[in-house]
């Protein structure tokens, strides 16, 4: 069975970020992002797949990627 890897970025209206994961180390996959579009814009080149974006004052992105 496969195991994956999650991460949730949160964005607000304010453009500040939240990020979270399980089975991922987030804090080492927003290192030299200088904007959260350019950490969204990234992740695809890291194997990371968007899930899902739920968007709203404080907008929701999730990601998977397999381990």
């Amino acid at each position: 069975m496969a195991e994956w890897a999650h991460l949730e970025i949160n964005v607000d209206d304010d453009g500040n970020v939240e990020v979270s994961g399980y089975n991922a180390d987030p804090e080492r996959l927003v290192e030299g992002a200088e904007t959260w579009e350019e950490l969204i814009s990234t992740l695809g080149g890291s194997g990371w797949e968007m899930v899902q974006v739920v968007p709203g004052p404080e907008t929701t992105y999730w990601f998977k990627r397999q381990l």
